[in-house]
C-alpha cells in the first residue's frame, strides 16, 4: 500500500466508486445547510484542480483547509472545506456530479465554460467525444474488476467473522478503551462521528494520506480477515462519543456497506489503522490472529488463500484499467487547455477568494 504526500495537513479523497456509482462523504457537509458551497463546472483541464489548490493556500491563514483529492488522478484537487469559515468548493462535475439545490442561497455555480474557446473545442469535437467515450469504458471496465474483489472479500469477512472470538476481543477493549480515554465530565458539545476517505484505489495503486497519521499514537492492526478491524473500530468509536471525543472514520473502499478501516481521534492524537505496510513508523501492533478461533481458520485455509489470490489479480487488473483511463483523460484535457483563457480562470479565482475573504 504506498502513501500519498501533499502540502496539506488535512488531506483525504473525495470520495470512491462503487459498482452502484460514486460515494463522496462531503455530500453531508453540503446538505447540512452549514456551510455556503461554490460548485465548480467545466471540463477536464479547465482549471478547477489549480483553482481550489490556490484558494486553499491563499485562504490557509483564517482557517486550515481540508483538501479533496481525486483517486482517479491523486494529483488533482475535487474539493475544499474551511470547517470555521462554513465555506466548501467542489468540483461538480462527473463522476461527483454536485447539483445546487438552493441556488444563489447556499450554493453558488462558478462556470469556468465561461473561460473556453468553443470553437477550439467544436473543432476537437469528434476527438472529444472518442475520448470521453474510451474514458467512461475503462472506468465501467474497473468497477466490474471492484464488483467482484468485493464479492471476493465479503466471502473472506463472512470467514473472520464466524472465527471471530467476541469474548476475548472485548476483553482487549475494555482494558484498550480504558487506557487510552479519560472519561470527561459534563462535556458540553455532542461529541461527532465523520466520514473522511484516508486510503482509496487509484491508477498507481492503493494508496493512504499516511501524513494525517504523523506525531499521533498509532495501533496498526494487522487483519486479512478484516472482522476483528471493523468490530474493533466500531467499539472504540462508540466509546469515544460517549466519552466526549469526536472520531474520524475511513471505510474500506474493497467491502459493502459501511466496514470501518481506519480510526482517527484528534483530541488524543490517536490514530487505529489497518491495511497499510508502509508509511508509519513506530506503531503499536495489534495482531489480530490472538482474537479469532484458528481451528475454524485453519478449517478454511485453502478457501482464504484462494480468495486473496483472487483478490490480489483482480486489483492488479483494475489498477491497469485506472492507469489506462488516467492516460485517456490526460489526452482528453489537451483539448481543453487548448481551449482555455487561463488569464480569466484566474481572474474567477481572485474574485471568489475576494468574496469568500469579504464574507468572514
Amino acid at each position: 500500500m504506498a502513501t500519498t504526500d501533499t502540502e496539506f495537513k488535512k488531506t483525504y479523497f473525495m470520495g470512491y466508486s462503487t459498482p452502484n456509482g460514486f460515494v463522496t462523504h462531503l455530500k453531508d457537509g453540503i446538505e447540512s445547510g452549514e456551510f455556503t458551497t461554490y460548485i465548480i463546472k467545466g471540463g477536464p483541464g479547465t482549471g478547477k484542480s489549480s483553482m481550489m489548490k490556490k484558494i486553499a493556500s491563499k485562504l490557509s491563514d483564517l482557517d486550515e483547509p481540508e483538501v479533496y483529492f481525486c483517486s482517479s488522478d491523486p494529483n488533482s484537487l475535487d474539493a475544499v472545506l474551511f470547517d470555521n469559515l462554513k465555506v466548501i468548493i467542489a468540483d461538480g462535475t462527473a463522476p461527483h456530479v454536485i447539483e445546487p439545490t438552493y441556488p444563489g442561497a447556499r450554493e453558488v455555480l462558478v462556470d469556468l465554460g465561461e473561460c473556453w474557446d468553443l470553437e477550439s473545442l467544436s473543432a476537437n469535437k469528434y476527438d472529444i467525444i472518442d475520448s470521453t467515450n474510451r474514458n467512461q469504458k475503462y472506468h465501467s471496465l474497473a468497477k466490474k474488476y471492484l464488483s467482484a474483489i468485493i464479492s471476493v472479500n465479503e466471502d473472506i469477512m463472512s470467514i473472520g467473522d464466524s472465527a471471530l472470538d467476541k469474548v476475548k476481543l472485548d476483553s482487549y477493549f475494555e482494558r484498550l478503551s480504558s487506557r487510552i480515554f479519560q472519561k470527561k465530565k459534563n462535556f458540553e458539545n455532542k461529541s461527532k462521528s465523520k466520514f473522511r476517505q484516508m486510503t482509496s484505489f487509484t491508477p498507481d495503486g492503493i494508496k493512504t494520506f499516511t501524513n494525517l497519521f504523523e506525531n499521533m499514537n498509532v495501533y496498526r492492526i494487522e487483519d486479512d480477515c478484516f472482522a476483528v478491524t471493523d468490530n474493533l473500530l466500531k467499539k472504540l468509536a462508540e466509546c469515544a462519543q460517549n466519552n466526549g471525543y469526536d472520531t474520524l472514520i475511513s471505510k474500506n473502499v474493497f467491502l459493502s456497506g459501511t466496514v470501518y478501516q481506519h480510526m482517527i481521534i484528534p483530541e488524543i492524537e490517536t490514530a487505529f489503522v489497518s491495511g497499510i505496510s508502509d508509511g508509519i513508523s513506530n506503531a503499536t501492533k495489534i495482531n489480530s490472529m490472538r482474537f479469532y478461533d484458528r481451528d475454524i481458520l485453519k478449517d478454511k485455509h485453502k478457501r482464504l488463500i484462494f480468495d486473496e489470490g483472487i483478490v490480489k489479480e483482480l486489483t492488479d487488473e483494475m489498477v491497469s484499467a485506472l492507469k489506462t483511463a488516467k492516460d485517456i483523460h490526460d489526452e482528453l484535457e489537451s483539448y481543453y487547455i487548448k481551449a482555455m483563457d487561463f488569464d480569466k480562470v484566474n481572474a474567477t479565482c481572485l474574485k471568489l477568494i475576494n468574496r469568500i475573504r469579504s464574507s468572514c
